[in-house]
């Protein structure tokens, strides 16, 4: 996981990253207990946040928000139903979280949750911008 840890910090260079792995992969242990103290040894002032509800009033060198949603995809999880994927209650909410998301800073890592292979590679293969403000991503695999 070390490698994992110098791949993100070297794309925050560059792009936000978006990690990407199912429920319960251990995606927030990691960044609370690897990632974090990664970043820290290497002198960097980290927010960790919960969730896209969170304001960031201070300014870190890296910001990382769990419990991202993105709408790149749903189409894709949608599939062949007929019914709509998410409601719009939620729709709503994702929105208001789009618009918080937008004034993070370059250097974020977006924690996001995909239960499927597939739906992990989807996003891996084929997300390069972010939902909420077009900025570049890199969109990286978490693996146990």
């Amino acid at each position: 996981m070390e490698n994992l840890a110098e791949k993100i910090s070297d794309e925050l260079r560059f792009r936000s990253v978006i990690l990407v792995g199912p429920t319960d992969s251990g995606k927030t242990y990691w960044i609370k207990n690897t990632f974090v103290p990664y970043l820290e040894s290497q002198g960097k002032k980290v927010k960790y946040l919960e969730d896209g509800d969170v304001e960031v009033a201070d300014t870190p060198d890296i910001v990382i928000c769990d419990e991202v949603e993105v709408l790149f995809d749903e189409k894709y999880l949608q599939g062949d139903s007929l019914e709509p994927y998410n409601s719009n209650d939620y729709l709503k909410k994702v929105h208001r979280w789009f618009s918080k998301y937008s004034i993070l800073p370059r250097q974020t890592v977006f924690v996001i949750t995909r239960n499927k292979a597939d739906q992990i590679k989807n996003l891996v293969d084929n997300m390069h911008q972010a939902d909420w403000d077009n900025r570049d991503v890199t969109v990286l695999e978490f693996k146990k």
